[in-house]
């Protein structure tokens, strides 16, 4: 197989008031690479919560829903394991405050594939589920909670939602590019998406309330438009004012609206410019839009490639230009060098102890009252944090050897606060996004750890722990289709050394873990807890609000040498080890709905055959492994060289 580096194409569009202009870039594009304009058509990921946000608000204003009643009140059958769920109203899955674990991975994104078999089982998938927080308490980024709205504004307007979405919201506004995986192909040709080897087939998120609508930059602009001061062709002013007003009024908490991401930064705010933002990232599309609901703005980049992040930073640097066109200049804040403070002040020393983020376990300690550290103690592949005290009470982290005295306040500028709010202690963050060459466009405050108790556990479970963390794990309960061998198929255990965690789950006993975070921010999305059982005489790991299941890499065995044939079986992934033997290759015989996906020893992906035009070849990466899914009685066809 012939590989090739391809690049990153997007598209933006803006558009003020009536008057629209195409700007497009396209980076590197060789002559033989299709370039993305402002009418390809690409997944928007999950701008497409504004969609659902809408069509919920359209029949709020219709009196079909109350936005403070429970979701119950019209998903009679939504049911949680955890009888708070009958809290949970309209109105927080919105705003992300629903309490809600986050996202049930498992189906949601296939690989060139349409399928509406997540959607139809979704509120069985979830009925097992906690609640990671009591509803209300905070807002946390959920996924299901725009699924969910899915459901609610199926049910109360008797349409399917992908036929309300084409009738209510595009039909008004005009759009003929714009609909879901099961509808959005007749006049749009679609973008080629790409992995860092090569083009890849398209990504569709089926959960379409959370991810799944398409669109092309230039519908997507018009689609903000809807939410301009005056334009009442999808929404009343009510309705409209509703979703760009912030959810809560602590500065450190994620600022949502109804659907929107943010509806408002300090930069902006400053200028007297309200801006609405919501970002989107499937496997390979990302998408950013922006709205100045009052100045008639709205910038919409989308790319194959890249991700939501960096869309956002071109979509703000457009909205900049727009806006001094009218007379608005915005001054973006900088990173400014901090004043030192000689030592750490005796009030900080007590918040010495273990802290939880996203990525695992942390130890916060202040070596010889100068620094604060922060050293991993549930990822070897963590480096230490060190941050010196400054004379405005924060903490700036630092680059360099701080012990040695030869270091420096890194160029992103990172500060950390201490907070007590509710019993609980946190650990802030304040960073900007950019660098020096493209200009910093944006500043963020947000929540970022957790103060948590050690968790003594015996010795004989922790070495329990200790012995899963030592391999890695395989996804083997996705169908063929699921995006998820392509991005998640490796899953790692992160053990700490002491204090009864791993990764950042409380060890309950030998075969259970249990989330613990609860950061009022998205530090604490998605989270799930481990269950792990006895199957075939292996282990298998659950990750329970995720629907994810992962064997061990002992339980995988060699693919033998005279292999002609690999048998498939309905929702159970054949994984094989490649062994050390170089320059082994397979052709393959691969049946329709039928997929194969080689790794190499550092479980990077090196082969799909979703990849466009792979041929049947495959070399096999010395110490890699390969993994063959399907349908029962079908079969992977083997010669091997």
């Amino acid at each position: 197989m012939k590989y090739q580096i391809v690049p990153i194409l997007a598209a933006a569009m803006l558009l003020t008031g009536n008057a629209a202009a195409d700007v497009r870039a396209a980076a590197a594009v060789p002559e033989n690479q299709p370039q993305e304009t402002a009418d390809t058509l690409i997944g928007i990921g999950s701008v497409s919560k504004i969609f659902v946000t809408a069509a919920v608000m359209q029949l709020a204003d219709q009196g079909k829903i109350d936005l403070d009643a429970p979701v119950t009140d019209y998903l009679p059958e939504f049911r949680l394991a955890d009888s708070r769920y009958q809290k949970i109203t309209v109105r927080m899955l919105m705003n992300h405050r629903s309490g809600l674990m986050g996202s049930y991975y498992h189906g949601d994104i296939l690989l060139d594939d349409r399928s509406t078999a997540l959607h139809d089982s979704f509120l069985q998938k979830i009925s097992g589920e906690r609640l990671r927080a009591e509803p209300g308490a905070y807002g946390a980024y959920c996924n299901d909670g725009f699924e969910l709205l899915e459901l609610i504004a199926e049910h109360v307007s008797g349409e399917d939602f992908t036929d309300y979405i084409e009738k209510h919201i595009c039909k008004p506004l005009g759009l003929q590019q714009t609909g879901t995986p099961l509808n959005a192909f007749q006049t749009a040709e679609q973008v080629p998406v790409y992995h860092r080897k090569a083009e890849m087939a398209p990504d569709y998120c089926m959960t379409i309330g959370s991810g799944g609508i398409l669109s092309t930059a230039k519908e997507l602009c018009e689609f903000g438009s809807a939410f301009f001061s005056g334009n009442t062709a999808l929404l009343s002013e009510t309705a409209k004012d509703a979703m760009r007003t912030r959810s809560t009024g602590d500065p450190y908490e994620d600022g949502f609206g109804l659907g929107w991401d943010s509806v408002g930064t300090a930069d902006y705010d400053a200028a007297g410019v309200q801006v609405v933002s919501k970002g989107g990232d499937l496997v390979y599309q990302h998408a950013e839009l922006l709205v100045a609901p009052d100045e008639e703005i709205s910038v919409a980049v989308l790319s194959s490639g890249g991700s939501s992040s960096s869309n956002a930073l071109l979509a703000e640097a457009l909205l900049d230009i727009a806006l001094e066109e009218k007379g608005i200049p915005v001054q973006h804040s900088k990173p400014q060098k901090q004043t030192l403070r000689g030592s750490v002040p005796e009030k900080y020393l007590k918040y010495e102890g273990m802290y939880a983020d996203s990525r695992g376990i942390w130890q916060l300690t202040f070596p010889q009252k100068q620094y604060a550290k922060l050293a991993p103690l549930s990822d070897p592949d963590e480096d230490d944090m060190n941050f010196c005290p400054t004379v405005s009470g924060a903490f700036v982290r630092m680059s360099g050897d701080i012990e040695a005295g030869h270091a420096v306040q890194a160029p992103e500028q990172t500060m950390m606060r201490f907070r007590e709010k509710n019993g609980q202690v946190y650990l802030t963050s304040e960073s900007f996004s950019g660098d020096e060459n493209t200009g910093y466009l944006h500043y963020a405050e947000t929540y970022q750890m957790q103060q948590i108790r050690q968790n003594p556990v015996s010795t004989d479970v922790q070495n329990v722990w200790d012995a899963r963390g030592r391999q890695h794990w395989y996804l083997v309960n996705a169908d063929r289709s699921d995006s998820s061998y392509a991005d998640l198929a490796v899953y790692r255990l992160n053990v700490a050394a002491s204090g009864g965690y791993v990764n950042q789950l409380r060890i309950l006993d030998a075969d259970h873990a249990e989330s613990v975070l609860h950061i009022p921010s998205s530090a604490s999305r998605d989270q799930t807890d481990i269950r792990i059982r006895q199957e075939n005489g292996h282990e298998v790991l659950s990750l329970t609000a995720a629907g994810s299941d992962y064997i061990p890499a002992d339980a995988i065995p060699l693919l033998p040498a005279d292999c002609s044939a690999v048998q498939l079986t309905t929702g159970a992934a054949s994984w094989y080890n490649v062994g050390e033997q170089t320059n082994r290759v397979l052709t393959l015989d691969i049946p329709p709905r039928a997929a194969v996906y080689v790794f190499d020893a550092r479980d990077r992906m090196t082969y799909a055959s979703y990849m466009k035009d792979y041929g049947k070849t495959v070399p096999l990466p010395s110490g890699g492994r390969i993994v063959f899914i399907g349908e029962t009685g079908a079969a992977v066809g083997i010669k091997q060289e």
